[in-house]
């Protein structure tokens, strides 16, 4: 969905990431983020890198007659989840024009260029504007223990800490553009205390041959479509968005290789092989879909697959195969699950990082921890104290 389309909020649609140059004039980059465009010039970031200047020392804020309010409870909808939503609030605070433009640059450049990353800054900073009206603030020099009263009031109404930090964190990253292209002269969120990040529970992991029964499970008894997607799912370890965003013209060939090119983060492209069973479940698939252009994966009418419907789809067989709390598995955990059996199974860690696309090897090494508990000596010392139980048992007769 793109980020100028008013319908509500569906990630499930995504299709993709497109990556825009933040050195592109205004022309190139407003079918994205037009509303927020409307001075017709896109500031970019000043040519000469500022120093911040360091914050003031703590005050107590009893001393400013700040008296923090509250926040909108828990689960409220963010006060803005499209460029034009957030443009009307900027209007709200009395943002000049150069704001909106800067806030345009500040959501296309690279560190922000996926449409799914645009919409959760564009969420997170839309609660500080909401603070900024509600507060009767300037945005352009809203003094720094306001980002404290801010995120005290975020503590109040239960939010997570890692909710409270990435909004945090979104402010102070929109402030830093802003002061960049000098339409701003603070940043309220420099230098304060954030919150730590909290890890987030396990991602449930099935088995290797799970993983297979789960496919199995598909070509016995379901649809082309759902053989195939399993079939991608097993073979490629890819993320929901590139399966949802891979396009029928990306099925193609490097050399003797068939393979799919899948978009993956940044707007790039990740091809991966296409053996010759996953190429046949595809192909049968293809029979029934027909060659029109468009998402390789599509509904019966045509239109693009939304993730429930995958969620509930790897949900529903892993039930089927009996696996444990098959509710639990997420999206997500078909790609942990192909990552962790190959490491499980030895292979060699620069393998599995090329499948699964990782620029570091740091981050497929998080996959490697079930292989801990597989070499874990608990079995070892436990099989030693049954035998010294039995032992001390047999002398006792």
């Amino acid at each position: 969905m793109s980020l100028a389309n008013p319908e509500p909020d569906r990630a499930d649609a995504d299709t993709g990431e497109d990556t825009v140059s933040p050195s592109v004039g205004p022309s190139a980059a407003s079918s994205a983020l037009a509303p927020l465009m409307t001075s017709g010039a896109l500031l970019l970031d000043s040519p000469d890198d500022e120093t911040e200047e360091e914050g003031a020392e703590l005050v107590w804020l009893h001393e400013h007659n700040a008296a923090p309010i509250a926040l909108p409870p828990k689960g409220s909808s963010p006060p803005a989840r499209t460029p034009a939503e957030l443009a009307a609030l900027l209007r709200a605070v009395q943002a000049p024009e150069e704001v909106l433009a800067a806030t345009a640059g500040w959501l296309l450049s690279d560190r922000r260029s996926s449409p799914a990353t645009q919409r959760n800054y564009l969420r997170d900073i839309s609660w500080w504007l909401w603070w900024v009206q509600a507060r009767g603030l300037h945005l352009g020099d809203a003094p720094f223990f306001e980002a404290d009263l801010y995120a005290a009031a975020m503590r109040g109404a239960g939010l997570s800490a890692n909710t409270r930090l990435a909004r945090i964190s979104a402010a102070s990253s929109w402030y830093v553009y802003l002061r960049r292209a000098e339409v701003a002269t603070t940043n309220p969120f420099d230098g304060m205390d954030r919150p730590k990040r909290r890890l987030l529970a396990p991602t449930r992991y099935v088995t290797g041959p799970e993983l297979d029964e789960m496919v199995a499970e598909a070509v016995a008894g379901e649809s082309p479509r759902t053989q195939a997607i399993m079939a991608v799912l097993r073979g490629t370890a890819c993320r929901v968005s590139s399966l949802l965003g891979v396009q029928l013209h990306q099925l193609t060939h490097q050399g003797r290789f068939r393979v799919l090119q899948l978009p993956v983060k940044g707007g790039g492209i990740h091809p991966v092989k296409v053996s010759s069973y996953m190429g046949e479940l595809i192909d049968g698939y293809l029979a029934e879909r027909g060659t029109a252009p468009g998402p390789l994966f599509v509904s019966r009418t045509g239109r693009p697959l939304q993730r429930s419907y995958i969620r509930e789809l790897i949900q529903r067989l892993a039930a089927a195969v009996g696996v444990r709390d098959a509710r639990q598995l997420s999206i997500h955990g078909i790609r942990h699950s192909v990552a962790t059996a190959l490491l499980d199974a030895g292979e060699d860690l620069s393998v599995v990082q090329a499948l699964l696309g990782h620029a570091s090897p740091d981050t497929t090494q998080v996959y490697a921890h079930p292989d801990t508990l597989n070499r874990s000596p608990a079995d070892t010392i436990d099989q030693r104290m049954a035998a010294a139980a039995e032992r001390r048992t047999r002398h006792a007769r």
